[in-house]
């Protein structure tokens, strides 16, 4: 199968990542955010390239204009330079071992979710989610991320599930913008599904499969601790064009309410009534795509495109899919993801029909429905809880610190992981097994992941430690014994570094 499993709208997962890079950015390259706030990447892209040039020295107190370059590097597709300008901020991130764990958390996290990388993608999110250390505003983005990559594959409730934990930190978050893009994207995620799952649109069989397996839900549903009044207000579209910025050219949260989202909100709500078969917001809709071709915000319109489409689709305008297909079709710059799109690939095939194409639309719809039942049947991911409470039994598969180190020391990865089991196993061993100096293993393993090797190591082993206990097919694991057996032979250490890591002394992982 040579195509890529992407299963959600492209839409959803760009454009939020240019709102949350906009957000962290805001005070400190307030011209970077503004573009992005305007849906403009190219001219935020410009606005930070000069970054490039700045010694690492010059930028070790600032690793966040880093990542911002290597974030508009990301949105205008040069990928080889944001890898490598998202190595550069971690090399300058000076603010201890917590913070470069969760900054190369977050930039994996979104590297993956742009390569279709979902479970790469949701490990990530999820450990930056579930750490102590991170800060409202970290936990929130990983929020964010974490109902996309569920959303793309279909887990309409984990989604939202993701975000309401996201509107729960409304009360550190320094700035209120973070949570006008969670409501945001809980109306999008309900426009995007509610049409995917249309009963005209009920031979789109991978959307179909997520609302008869219970996947999907109406938001109201989802949503169920909050008051109902606190969702409609989150949900309702700001249309007016925001204040405009103060003259000195700095952003102070509170007046100024990003153009791309009002203008965005205001396309969901045509998309949302286009598919109920409403002429007037039809052709409403296929106005706003019009003027948006010479505007900065362009190169957000292939993906607005497609999901225009299988709205005009759902409400039976033939011309308007037939100008929509076209349009994407001839697309060849920066297309071929849309082209293996399986929502393309869909409308394809719906498109052929309408044209009269019986048997080219039958092939299609063939290649498709082979491509979506696939892509059911492989993309299966463990969907662990956000509450640790609820997930006993946590996978130890740790594939996002892999992700996270670069290719050649990512060998030393896997042969910690192989030889965790053996009591001596020690970072000298590693080193020599890919030849590098220990002190060369130690400054990567710190600069990627957040911590050393030998720490990488006890952390392992610990994990290893506590599947043992919960194992309930030993009558009354000693603990001490099991400790030996993992290289732990300090009761007291044990007790100490256990309880830092699981939250609870190893007597009460066997009661529990």
């Amino acid at each position: 199968m040579g195509m890529s499993c992407e299963k959600g709208n492209l839409m959803l997962g760009r454009i939020y990542f240019a709102l949350v890079s906009g957000i962290a950015a805001r005070s400190l390259l307030p011209a970077y955010a503004n573009a992005l706030f305007d849906g403009d990447w190219k001219l935020a892209y410009g606005a930070v390239a000069s970054i490039a040039d700045d010694n690492d020295r010059a930028l070790q107190d600032s690793y966040l204009r880093l990542m911002a370059l290597a974030d508009a590097l990301s949105l205008v597709d040069l990928d080889e330079e944001a890898e490598q300008s998202y190595a550069r901020s971690q090399r300058a991130c000076q603010c201890g071992d917590e913070q470069i764990r969760m900054v190369s958390c977050r930039n994996a996290g979104w590297q993956a979710l742009k390569r279709d990388r979902f479970g790469l993608a949701r490990n990530c999110f999820m450990r930056i989610f579930r750490d102590e250390a991170a800060s409202p505003e970290q936990a929130t983005e990983a929020c964010i991320g974490l109902a996309l990559v569920d959303y793309r594959l279909g887990h309409q409730y984990s989604a939202m599930q993701a975000l309401e934990h996201a509107m729960g930190f409304g009360d550190d978050l320094a700035d209120p913008l973070w949570l006008e893009v969670v409501a945001m994207l809980i109306q999008d995620i309900e426009v995007q599904m509610s049409i995917r799952c249309s009963d005209v649109l009920s031979d789109h069989v991978f959307w179909h499969s997520a609302r008869v397996s219970g996947g999907y839900r109406p938001t109201l549903a989802v949503l169920s601790h909050l008051d109902a009044s606190q969702v409609t207000g989150l949900l309702d579209a700001r249309l007016a064009e925001p204040a405009h910025p103060p003259s000195d050219g700095t952003l102070r949260w509170g007046n100024v309410l990003p153009k791309v989202m009002p203008r965005y909100r205001s396309y969901l709500a045509w998309l949302e009534r286009t598919a109920l078969g409403d002429a007037v917001a039809a052709d409403g809709l296929m106005r706003l795509l019009d003027e948006m071709r010479g505007s900065g915000s362009a190169s957000l319109l292939p993906e607005m495109q497609l999901s225009a489409l299988l709205a005009v689709l759902a409400g039976g305008y033939a011309a308007m899919a037939e100008r929509l297909h076209a349009a994407l079709a001839r697309r060849d710059v920066g297309m071929s993801v849309i082209h293996s799109h399986l929502d393309f690939m869909y409308a394809d095939s719906k498109v052929a029909a309408l044209q009269g194409k019986s048997l080219s639309a039958l092939a299609l719809y063939s290649t498709y429905s082979h491509e979506a039942l696939h892509c059911l049947r492989s993309e299966v991911l463990s969907m662990h809880s956000l509450d640790p409470r609820l997930d006993r039994a946590v996978s130890t598969r740790c594939d996002d610190m892999i992700g996270r180190l670069p290719p050649k020391y990512r060998p030393a990865y896997r042969y910690i992981v192989d030889n965790i089991a053996h009591s001596t196993l020690a970072t000298r061993e590693v080193a020599s097994y890919i030849d590098v100096t220990e002190r060369s293993l130690q400054i990567v393993f710190k600069r990627s992941l957040g911590l050393s090797p030998s720490a990488l190591i006890r952390q392992l082993r610990l994990q290893g430690i506590r599947r043992e206990l919960q194992d309930e097919s030993q009558v009354v694991p000693s603990v001490l014994d099991t400790a030996n057996r993992w290289g732990v032979t300090s009761r007291s250490a044990l007790i100490k570094s256990y309880r830092k890591q699981f939250n609870e002394s190893p007597s009460e992982t066997i009661n529990g």
